[in-house]
């Protein structure tokens, strides 16, 4: 989810590369664990090979003595899933007045908040597809039939079903027809408590990453993403092929 200027934190850079000493923050334990490890050690191996003084650490009972004892001169965090995205971290770093790469803390935690960053687009005018945020304990009250029934009638079909919190298109499905929709919600909330249920939009798939090095935002040039099988999710993410 982008972010606007005055949501991001810039990171100055010395003058050299050899004085930096850098901490990249992998692991954690959302469900995504082994995925920002497997980050983690692509940064660490990139940052090295431009002469960086770079060290890999996890975020736990540590990290907090570890910062005060040697305060690195910036953070990258490699963390995945709500320890890394959803903001609580890097208002910790923010304590402690440690610089990091990325969003601030601010724009993190609307970003990690499906329905909540759908809100922020809408009220900008972008488009963004209608949507129903549920609890699972709602959908329970309310009657998963009835409910499931009233949201196909609104929203129609096909529709995208995700947690609300989350990435790697964990518990994510698209549904095409009525009678899949409480499989989905099921999976759904396997990975979160709350389901964003939305219309489902087909068309190309882009991936825009954006630097600001303290000159202003560069978008770096557009990636179509094309997954064998039609859908993006977990295994088209990160089996290799």
């Amino acid at each position: 989810m982008g972010t606007t200027a005055a949501d991001r934190t810039e990171l100055t850079e010395p003058a050299g590369h050899d004085d930096l000493h850098v901490l990249v923050l992998a692991g954690g334990l959302s469900y995504e664990r082994d995925v920002s490890l497997r980050s983690g050690r692509r940064v660490l191996d990139a940052l090295r090979n431009v002469g960086m003084d770079v060290e890999l650490r996890d975020a736990d009972i540590a990290l907090l003595p570890a910062l005060a004892a040697d305060p690195p001169d910036a953070v990258v965090i490699a963390l995945h899933g709500a320890t890394g995205e959803d903001g609580s971290l890097r208002g910790v770093l923010d304590l402690c007045d440690v610089p990091y790469v990325g969003c601030d803390a601010r724009a993190s935690r609307l970003a990690w908040d499906k329905p909540s960053a759908k809100t922020v687009l809408r009220e900008a005018g972008i488009p963004t597809p209608d949507w129903v945020a549920l609890p699972h304990d709602r959908f329970s009250e309310l009657g998963a039939v009835a409910v499931l029934d009233r949201i196909v009638d609104r929203l129609g079909l096909p529709l995208m079903v995700k947690p609300a919190q989350g990435g790697s298109g964990l518990g994510a499905a698209v549904v095409r027809e009525s009678a899949a929709l409480p499989a989905a919600m099921v999976g759904c909330f396997a990975y979160g408590s709350t389901a964003l249920v939305e219309r489902y939009v087909p068309g190309m798939d882009v991936a825009v990453s954006v630097l600001d090095l303290g000159d202003g935002p560069q978008a770096l040039p557009a990636v179509e993403i094309v997954p064998r099988n039609g859908v993006y999710d977990y295994a088209a993410r990160y089996t290799a092929g």
